[in-house]
């Protein structure tokens, strides 16, 4: 039994710190691709699907003709996905009468996978911008996109989201995670290519669109692993800003975890070519980041058996830390006297992603598939 413990806290241990140690150090090595500003900038078309977020729509309108680039070349698409809410009349009254702004009302929600195909479909810009109707950006975000584009081996680049100041520990502690996948990702564009991009903010060719399966969960992966396919790097570019608010509904949080790593498993099944190292030229990250955490909660149940099962003072000690880091959390969860400091919030942080991942492997073994509207 001390054997498997141990593996299985290796494997813990290898996934959250040794591997983006790893990582780190091998990317130190790669030169930086640097952004070459164009002689002239090429068009633009910027596609954002929407379901009933009417109340955002207009100050992110607004924070579009904010954006640092030549007006003359960018092109604004917003696709209805079955809205039953102002958004279609909203739309009308702010693109009438400009020839670079259209928009698609569909009656029924097709899912935020077709609706960016149709999205795309109207689209005359050589570059295709993905952003959210919710989610404001920077004004240098095509500026600091686009440049990158221009090299013919990537094919997407991905900005940063960037979490606005939370005001409970919990939420903080999601945007300390966020920075540590932010670090990833980063590490994993100069090794050689990423696997994810920012669903807020990301670009692409329009020549290298190629548009996702109507029922897929994760554009934000799938996109990524098309053009891997194709032989093309996806970058992170940090400067590139989409911003949001750490959510402070742990439940609302939990939702949205369960759905991208559902999503995960899906884009896996479809892919299976990504588990080859032959074919896979981010084979290593690919299984340390994407698919070995989605394993971590089953070394976390077999540490704590074997730790229950086995013998001896060591296991024994292992299995009363456990016991008490769980207690802990369970504590926290219920907001007892002292349980809320930055630690402990962090603790549920770790036990709400590795619950999540436990969920949506259950959810894909049953087949269930949450749809995406915007």
């Amino acid at each position: 039994m001390i054997y498997l413990f141990l593996a299985s806290i290796g494997f813990i241990a290898y996934t959250y710190a040794l591997f983006p140690l790893l990582l780190h150090l091998r990317a130190r090595s790669q030169p930086v691709l640097s952004a070459v500003v164009p002689e002239r900038w090429p068009t633009v078309s910027i596609v954002i699907p929407t379901c009933n977020e009417a109340r955002y729509l207009k100050a992110r309108l607004d924070n579009m003709a904010e954006l640092d680039y030549p007006s003359a070349l960018v092109e604004w698409i917003v696709v209805s996905n079955g809205s039953s809410d102002a958004t279609e009349s909203l739309l009308h009254s702010s693109f009438f009468g400009f020839p670079n702004r259209k928009y698609l009302h569909l009656d029924t929600p097709v899912g935020k996978s077709s609706a960016l195909k149709q999205g795309v479909r109207m689209a005359s810009g050589r570059i295709i911008v993905f952003m959210d109707a919710r989610l404001p950006v920077s004004s240098n975000a095509l500026r600091k996109l686009v440049p990158y584009l221009l090299y013919p081996e990537v094919g997407a680049v991905s900005g940063e989201l960037v979490l606005s100041d939370p005001t409970s520990l919990a939420a903080g502690n999601l945007g300390l995670y966020w920075r540590y996948e932010k670090w990833i990702r980063e590490n994993e564009s100069r090794l050689y290519s990423t696997t994810g991009v920012t669903g807020a903010l990301y670009a692409m060719r329009r020549s290298d669109y190629k548009p996702n399966r109507n029922a897929t969960l994760l554009d934000e992966f799938d996109t990524p692993v098309s053009l891997l396919k194709q032989g093309k790097r996806t970058l992170f570019v940090a400067g590139a800003h989409a911003y949001d608010k750490a959510s402070e509904n742990i439940r609302e949080e939990f939702q949205k975890k369960v759905r991208n790593l559902a999503g995960n498993w899906q884009s896996f099944q479809a892919n299976p070519w990504l588990f080859l190292p032959s074919r896979n030229p981010v084979w290593w990250q690919f299984l340390s980041h994407k698919l070995f955490r989605l394993l971590v909660p089953y070394a976390l149940i077999t540490a704590f058996l074997s730790a229950l099962l086995g013998e001896g003072r060591f296991l024994d000690v292992m299995f009363v830390l456990q016991l008490m880091f769980y207690v802990l959390v369970a504590a926290s969860y219920l907001n007892m006297p002292g349980t809320s400091n930055r630690v402990m919030n962090l603790l549920k942080v770790i036990v709400q992603l590795n619950a999540a991942a436990l969920i949506a492997t259950l959810r894909h073994l049953q087949g269930e598939r949450p749809a995406r509207r915007g």
